[in-house]
């Protein structure tokens, strides 16, 4: 922290209420709600699909960044090839793991 505010200077290092809130929000949904949502999934599908899925959640963070803090203007078109194939590989191996069960 000392040398990030070395080269960017700011008034205060404690986030206002608003970015608080943001980041509450981003918390309480990107972590606890998938965590959640990971354990009673686990009840239907195999341990390494919802892993899979779980690992995602760096990228569902960077879809919320860019759909409520407009960041998407630093990311060219190789960003969203790349999370068209992520997203592709966890639907693949869900269905091919649902039809291995039945």
């Amino acid at each position: 922290m000392p040398v990030y505010l070395l080269y960017f200077k700011s008034d205060s290092i404690v986030p206002d209420l608003k970015n608080t809130a943001y980041l509450g929000v981003l918390s309480l949904f990107c972590t606890v709600g998938l965590y959640v949502m990971f354990a009673e999934v686990l009840k239907k599908i195999p341990a390494f699909t919802v892993n899979l899925t779980y690992n995602l959640e760096p990228v569902y963070a960077i879809i919320m960044a860019f759909l409520f803090f407009g960041e998407s203007k630093e990311v060219n078109l190789s960003f969203y090839i790349g999370l068209v194939f992520i997203i592709a590989s966890v639907v693949l191996q869900t269905v091919i793991s649902i039809k291995k069960t039945k």
